[in-house]
């Protein structure tokens, strides 16, 4: 049991419903506001969502030699990933068993042996202690002997294509359970190198002042990006004319928000939350992966496959990692550190072996759109901290709208486009221009699950209490 989370009486546990209205029936479905700023459940959140099943931890390019580390966070746990001198991938609360001391205080690094810097305890890279400082001398009692010293490994630690996903407890799903079919999408990214994928140097980093699901929402919200993102739209129309004029080309080709005004897009809800975006891009010749279309086809890739390589698609994976490729690839990392205040952690995917051309063109692209000092991402940005500052703000208010558009299209089960690619999900959504926002439920719905589950009731019969 955690113990940071004692009061078995909050509205959440004994009755996480009343935060949701949920009746498909009526196409009716609402959220209450304090879902984004009530301090003692975002404390169960932490325990029930994020610390109780699989999150993502890291990509197996940011551990290629044996002892190399990487660190980061299950909820507000500390964790280590480890590639031992046998090559194999292990996962360890990242604290010294000694006194609690944080082990591995660097992002990545690369330790045979780590010293905890505290008392000099020192442990191997398969997390076992190996030297207790002045330990003959120390009057240890017997039993001593008889503990165990090493790292606490995680519940559970599996790869997927190569992303590393862990949770604290051990009674979890086998992973390629718990990303069902929504795994084709995560095969579109990784597949498109026989090398597979890396994640390229560097990493960007930011906190806002904004809940976290707020991030989460807007990941799967294709209604904002006229809005918000006008400001590039126009820059990169003005660049597009001006290099012209000047008998030169655009060599970045960012992706063209407006191009994909009028194409068809849709969305998918699968279970444990899961959801993806995807749309047409009538451009796709300037992506840069282009130049290795015929590699693709050549090495026998599934040519339906391929072609989805060349859609916008947009992965949110439940709690917290998501994928972004609308001209090229990018990998969101969500950390929530309170009610009001979300880390987030970017990264640019990138197929190995892709020749400099492209590499260099999927460089210019990222820089343009994301990112803090990206064109585009500051503006989302502002959008999450003004709702903050706005109906967040109104403690007289308690729902949100904002989950109707797409209300009377969605369908139980697969659409025509998920049967040619052999996925069932939950629900679908597809058409021109109908910028979905009922995908925003699959990811409240298992949010619920997780909350009944934790008060005591069958996530199933949660799931089906909330829609009657």
């Amino acid at each position: 049991m955690d113990m940071r989370v004692t009061d078995g009486r909050h509205p959440a546990l004994t009755d996480p419903g009343r935060y949701f209205v949920d009746q498909p029936a009526q196409s009716q479905f609402n959220v209450h506001r304090d879902l984004f700023r009530d301090a003692e459940l975002f404390e169960l959140e932490m325990a029930h969502v994020f610390e109780a099943s699989w999150v993502y931890l890291c990509h197996e390019s940011q551990l290629r030699s044996a002892n190399d580390y990487y660190t980061t966070h299950i909820g507000r746990t500390p964790v280590v990933v480890l590639r031992g001198q046998d090559g194999a991938l292990r996962g360890f609360v990242n604290a010294c068993p000694h006194r609690g001391t944080r082990l591995y205080t660097a992002r990545q690094g690369n330790a045979q042996v780590q010293m905890c810097p505290y008392h000099a305890w020192c442990f191997d890279s398969a997390g076992q202690c190996v030297k207790i400082k002045d330990q003959p001398q120390a009057g240890y009692a017997p039993s001593f002997g008889r503990q165990s010293h090493d790292l606490k490994p995680l519940g559970r630690l599996a790869s997927y294509q190569g992303f590393v996903f862990g949770a604290l407890p051990a009674d979890v799903p086998a992973l390629a359970d718990y990303l069902g079919d929504a795994r084709f999408f995560i095969d579109t990214f990784a597949q498109q190198s026989a090398q597979g994928m890396e994640i390229l140097p560097g990493e960007v980093s930011y906190v806002f002042r904004a809940n976290w699901k707020l991030q989460v929402e807007n990941t799967m919200d294709i209604y904002h990006l006229t809005t918000v993102h006008s400001t590039f739209a126009k820059i990169v129309q003005q660049r597009g004319a001006r290099e012209a004029a000047a008998a030169g080309a655009d060599k970045v080709k960012a992706v063209n928000l407006g191009a994909l005004a009028g194409q068809e897009q849709g969305t998918y809800t699968f279970p444990h939350g899961h959801t993806v975006f995807w749309g047409t891009d009538p451009l796709r010749e300037n992506r840069a992966l282009w130049a290795m279309r015929p590699d693709l086809l050549d090495r026998g890739v599934d040519p339906q496959q391929v072609e989805w390589m060349f859609r916008p698609r947009v992965l949110n994976f439940f709690p917290n990692i998501q994928f972004v490729d609308s001209a090229c690839m990018q990998l969101r990392v969500i950390r929530p550190l309170a009610p009001d205040r979300t880390e987030m952690t970017m990264f640019c995917l990138a197929p190995r072996g892709e020749p400099a051309a492209g590499r260099r063109r999927r460089l210019r692209q990222y820089e343009d759109f994301f990112n803090a000092s990206g064109i585009a991402t500051p503006d989302d940005v502002a959008c999450y901290e003004d709702i903050h500052a706005g109906g967040l703000g109104d403690a007289h208010s308690e729902w949100i709208q904002g989950f109707a558009r797409g209300m009377d299209k969605v369908i139980a089960g697969p659409d025509s486009h998920a049967r040619d690619i052999g996925i069932r999900p939950l629900e679908s959504c597809s058409g021109v221009e109908i910028q979905d926002e009922t995908v925003f439920r699959g990811f409240y719905r298992e949010w619920l699950a997780r909350m009944h589950k934790a008060g005591g009731a069958q996530p199933a019969q949660a799931a089906a209490g909330a829609r009657a």
